[in-house]
């Protein structure tokens, strides 16, 4: 999975070509044949998230010149697509608290999950929770305030979050209503 955070990328997912803009997720099932680049003006960021996590001791990547090169055990019906974060999608499921699921098992995604969430000043997540998996936050902009193990911690823009499982967490946008 790819979310581009900030410019603009080309991506091939097998033999077709997408242009990406900021907010967006492209999904790449296991076994598809892609490459990413970036055409400009200037520099593009992106998260990339590789799920499930490999064995730290094995290649991650098969260099092919064609799909067909693609083993025929590898090789996937699932052309993978792009989603933008579009606000007229965000769901509301608590006050202030707004998602929008760009990866999960109704799109393909069958190893992650991946929302995208806005966090109005004075609004937060669900109250301490734990989970039975690992969780991750990115933030993009502004600050989110986490409670990790009852312990407060303040995450800028551009820092990921990571919450082992069964850790109890919360978070909250501490920013001032205006």
């Amino acid at each position: 999975l790819y979310f581009l955070a900030k410019g603009t990328m080309t991506v091939r997912l097998g033999d077709r070509v997408h242009d990406v803009a900021t907010g967006s997720l492209v999904f790449i099932p296991a076994g598809l044949p892609h490459c990413n680049w970036n055409n400009g003006p200037g520099s593009e960021t992106h998260l990339e998230i590789i799920v499930p996590a490999p064995h730290r001791l094995k290649q991650i990547a098969y260099m092919i010149e064609k799909p067909e090169d693609v083993p025929q055990e590898w090789q996937t019906s699932n052309q993978g697509y792009v989603r933008h974060v579009l606000p007229s999608r965000l769901s509301e499921p608590l006050a202030g608290f707004k998602v929008l699921p760009l990866a999960d098992p109704f799109s393909g995604s069958n190893n992650a999950i991946v929302m995208y969430a806005e966090v109005e000043p004075g609004s937060g997540g669900p109250e301490t929770h734990i989970h039975e998996f690992d969780q991750y936050y990115f933030v993009l902009e502004g600050e989110l305030t986490i409670e990790v193990a009852l312990q407060k911690h303040v995450a800028p823009a551009d820092s990921l979050v990571v919450l082992p499982a069964r850790v109890p967490h919360r978070h909250y946008n501490e920013g001032k209503l205006t």
